[in-house]
């Protein structure tokens, strides 16, 4: 590809709405960096670390719902990206990502920063193009066109998601044509449609769903604004129906139950909790407990509701009777037209369980030490009146399922995958295109794995870190096994002394700390004002006691 059509990959971007582009240094793509950083409408971030980099346009991607663009040099930096990309790919999020690459005819010849890119992200990536050196020939470049144009359209449908375009660029890589225009160019475009169940098979569906005398709705991860709510409390209206919720599916209302884990500890699987049919909307599950008990309980039917034509049968609860391959709001829209109230009780004993656990939560909440559990109710008392929060794996986004509300804020979270590797980098691209704050809560392994996330000049001053330090990943203390051995603190918990409190000054963030619960009262109110800069809250927690007041809770909730 001659440099002059980075100039036509940029135009296509810009027609087809992607705004924001993330670029890591290097020598492979400057060419790109530079021609795309003088085209009107693109706006450039630079985040050096290319793992880093991708997860903060997955962030990015989260807060404005559009296709962010990230910009790699060749060889190992592009498996950096490798990460976020998977993440994106689970959780439906639209990126577009470029890797500038040699020459085929120079891969495997041993030139330098060159591995065999083509194809690299085959397993989690919607689709994956490689375009190619153009010369002055209009048919090669309507073809460019379509094939770049596809490449957008493909991060937003059928479903969104992560889609790649290498790009293999000859020397001179300076020779940089700035001046040539594209105004004639046609670029072909998509036109949405909405897909429904057909009329024939949704009478079948009904005709099911009104025979059965127990339905639950069960409702994972979710995008805000997501707009299901509505057509949920239709169906919760219905006192044979009941809808559960976990924090990251972005929707809360007093007719449904959240808080899962509270409310199924210590369940009978073969109780009047039991549900005839249990349809499944929205992405990745949190709970643990849920999924076990599911599986135990066997509903008569099983559905899923997952436009995703690359998850067809995913039979999370070995019970799978029917998938829904349409959008949710679509199904929910049809369902609630033909559904028929019934006039079982099923609700009504849920209900009664909510209240009796609330209550349990409630009184083990005045009993609570100062540890993780006490740490976290203090936060989620104290959240500003408007913000983002980003729950960071692996304990975080648990300890996030067992408060209720958590103030209505807009929840996020890397269950894609649910990996630790870049919370921060996420809530960080998030807080550079929001204007509200973004506080992301942390464990210590999963924050200083990705430290690099603080590498950045332009580290939004919105941006506020609750760092909790219990000195190693306390949630295998939790989850029944690794405290047994030996091998739990140097390998398995990898115990560390480390501090946030050099990062924070290294990096230029307002940094506070806070050892006791006192502490913490005054060193949130300091935090949650701060808005000259990002800023850190480092909170140290003893660990066995954490992980034993974790346990006791549960064991205390369904005595």
């Amino acid at each position: 590809m001659s440099n002059v059509h980075l100039g036509l990959l940029g135009e296509i971007m810009i027609r087809k709405g992607i705004r924001h582009v993330v670029v890591s240094p290097g020598s492979r793509n400057a060419p790109a960096i530079i021609r795309f950083n003088r085209i009107s409408g693109l706006k450039l971030h630079a985040i050096v670390d290319e793992r880093s980099a991708a997860y903060y346009a997955l962030g990015m991607a989260l807060v404005t719902g559009e296709t962010v663009a990230i910009l790699c040099t060749s060889g190992t930096a592009v498996l950096n990206n490798a990460p976020a990309i998977a993440e994106a790919y689970y959780q439906q999020i639209p990126l577009l990502v470029i890797t500038d690459d040699r020459p085929v005819e120079w891969i495997d010849q041993g030139d330098r920063q060159t591995i065999r890119q083509s194809g690299i992200f085959a397993n989690y990536i919607r689709k994956s193009f490689l375009l190619f050196p153009l010369e002055d020939d209009p048919q090669q470049t309507g073809y460019f066109v379509r094939l770049t144009a596809e490449a957008i359209d493909r991060t937003r449908f059928p479903v969104a998601g992560p889609v790649h375009l290498n790009v293999p660029l000859k020397e001179p890589l300076y020779d940089i044509e700035f001046h040539h225009l594209f105004k004639d160019i046609r670029i072909p475009s998509l036109a949405p449609v909405v897909n429904e169940v057909s009329a024939e098979a949704m009478e079948t569906l009904v005709s099911i769903w009104n025979g059965c005398s127990s339905k639950l709705v069960l409702v994972g991860q979710l995008p805000v604004g997501h707009g299901l709510t509505d057509r949920l409390r239709q169906l919760a209206s219905d006192k044979s129906v009941v809808v559960m919720f976990e924090s990251t599916s972005n929707m809360n209302n007093e007719s449904f139950i959240g808080c899962i884990d509270t409310i199924i500890e210590g369940m009978n699987p073969a109780s009047s909790f039991r549900p005839e049919l249990l349809l499944t909307i929205g992405g990745a599950i949190v709970s643990k407990k849920i999924k076990t008990l599911f599986r135990q309980m066997k509903p008569c039917h099983h559905w899923h509701v997952n436009p995703d034509i690359e998850a067809f049968h995913m039979d999370t609860y070995h019970a799978l009777t029917y998938t829904l391959p349409v959008q949710p709001e679509k199904f929910l829209e049809q369902l609630v037209q033909s559904a028929i109230a019934g006039s079982d009780d099923f609700a009504e004993r849920w209900k009664q369980r909510v209240i009796e656990r609330q209550l349990r939560h409630s009184q083990f909440l005045t009993t609570l030490p100062f540890s993780d559990f006490k740490a976290y109710e203090l936060i989620f008392n104290r959240l500003p009146a408007k913000g983002m929060l980003f729950l960071g794996n692996s304990t975080p986004v648990r300890y996030g399922q067992l408060f209720n509300n958590l103030n209505g804020y807009p929840v996020q979270s890397n269950r894609g995958t649910s990996g630790i590797d870049g919370c921060v980098s996420t809530a960080a691209g998030a807080a550079m295109l929001s204007a509200d704050p973004v506080i992301v809560i942390t464990g210590d392994i999963g924050f200083f794995y990705d430290s690099n996330a603080l590498w950045n000049a332009a580290l939004p001053s919105n941006l506020k870190i609750i760092l909790m330090n219990n000195g190693g990943g306390n949630i295998f203390r939790v989850i029944p096994g690794p405290d047994r051995f030996k091998e739990l603190e140097p390998f398995i918990e990898a115990t560390h002394q480390l501090k946030g409190e050099d990062l924070a000054r290294g990096f230029g963030l307002t940094y506070t700390k806070a050892f006791t619960e006192a502490e913490l009262i005054d060193a949130l109110e300091t935090f949650f004002n701060e808005n000259s800069r990002a800023a850190l809250l480092e909170i140290f927690t003893p660990n066995k006691l954490s992980a034993q007041v974790l346990k006791d809770y549960f064991n205390y909730i369904k005595s």
